[in-house]
């Protein structure tokens, strides 16, 4: 779908984060930036590398707010506001995470405020696949409640990012309310996914800030390529790369690819990587008993798709063309952030984890297209105030709490 352009579109944001899904929606806008920005003190951290960029990259002088210690700032009425709450509460690589986790207020919090304070035509925001799926239900009919009290139909979007233009697959759910009676039946997405290369390939300036490896070390250290090098017989990395078809995991591939894991420990003891052998041996005693295994490890990105960035895969990937493991500019260009986005403050290294927890701006890009439609009225509308659009399988349930049909999604 080609992108619709609007630049006369009065915009805010609330709990950017990092700010990719704001980069993405100010693209859709034709560059036009928010009127104001919103937060809360306990994000500052996060918030400060999109401030300290619009400051300084982009000139603006607009307000950034903390609600929670400015109480009687009364924003200026827009036409859409953003956020990206929190996922923690409903993400599955979180230990804690539940429909009545703590994290989930921030959803409730921003929605109120934003409906009651701002009355915008549109507000919409990012979160984990679970707000789509059964453990999510209770958080959506809650935040469903709160925008019909103030007159907002509410529209569930699942997709992955894959289909937004990305190398990855990243599955997220994005929410809409939208100022109607009923919702609005967002357009399909299938943009071709870009393949990691087109990415890695590009060259990183050396007096680049952001040209710092997110691993210390030489990936060739690793014991889990190293063995799966001298099993393909190759030299270097980039040797290896040219040998595969796709993303590989080198320490999924060793399990079961040249024997059991107590061969590969066996050969890892032979060559000094002792304490690795010591895990595979764990890992085939796991095996053994029925059981599994965290599957994350050193990876070789090729082709398209290539995980979710998120710490642990973010870490252990390879960039086959430097033959060391991926900058921060790498990750960044990966969430498809511009090359003029660098992370604030000292150390930055130490921040990286804030690219991770970030909307891929292209993926936003198409949500920010999808609101400008709405606005346009070139969008369907549906007879219901509460629908689930899942953007893989296209398929749309009504989720009003009369009819709902609930289902879990696939997305894995």
């Amino acid at each position: 779908m080609k992108p619709t352009r609007r630049n006369d579109i009065k915009w805010a944001s609330i709990v950017p984060l990092i700010g990719g899904e704001n980069i993405g929606a100010s693209t859709a806008l034709g560059g036009t930036l928010p009127e104001y920005v919103l937060s809360y003190s306990p994000f500052s951290k996060n918030d400060s590398h999109y401030i300290n960029y619009l400051r300084t990259k982009k000139d603006w002088d607009g307000d950034y707010v903390f609600l929670d210690e400015n109480p009687d700032y009364i924003p200026e009425q827009v036409d859409v506001v953003n956020t990206v709450c929190p996922c923690a509460g409903l993400s599955g690589l979180s230990g804690t995470a539940s429909s009545d986790s703590a994290v989930n207020d921030w959803m409730y919090t921003t929605a109120t405020d934003v409906l009651e304070k701002i009355k915008p035509k549109v507000f919409w925001g990012e979160n984990a696949p679970g707000l789509a799926q059964n453990r999510g239900a209770p958080v959506a009919e809650r935040l469903y409640e709160i925008g019909r009290k103030h007159g907002y139909s509410m529209n569930l979007f699942f997709t992955w990012s894959k289909y937004h233009g990305l190398s990855q697959k990243r599955p997220r759910t994005f929410y809409f309310f939208t100022k109607s009676e009923n919702a609005h039946v967002l357009p399909w997405y299938r943009r071709e996914p870009e393949d990691i290369e087109v990415i890695l390939e590009q060259k990183v300036a050396d007096d680049d800030p952001m040209n710092i490896p997110l691993t210390t070390g030489s990936p060739t250290d690793n014991a889990w390529l190293s063995y799966c090098l001298a099993m393909t017989d190759s030299k270097t990395i980039k040797e290896y790369y040219d040998k595969i078809t796709e993303t590989t995991n080198c320490t999924v591939t060793a399990d079961g690819t040249w024997g059991d894991l107590n061969k590969v420990a066996d050969w890892m003891d032979d060559h000094n990587f002792s304490k690795a052998a010591g895990r595979a041996r764990a890992m085939q005693k796991k095996l053994d008993a029925g059981l599994g295994y965290w599957g994350y490890g050193i990876t070789v990105p090729k082709g398209s798709p290539i995980p979710a960035l998120i710490g642990p895969t973010a870490g252990g990937m390879v960039n086959p063309f430097t033959e060391g493991y991926i900058t921060i500019r790498d990750a960044l260009r990966i969430m498809k952030m511009p090359d003029d986005f660098n992370l604030a403050g000292e150390n930055p290294l130490s921040k990286a984890n804030h690219i991770y927890q970030n909307v891929p701006a292209t993926t936003a890009e198409d949500m920010m297209t999808s609101v400008i439609q709405f606005l346009d009225g070139h969008t369907d509308t549906s007879y219901s105030s509460f629908l689930l659009q899942d953007n893989v399988k296209h398929t749309i349930i009504d989720r009003t709490p009369a009819t709902s049909n609930t289902q879990s999604l696939e997305i894995f």
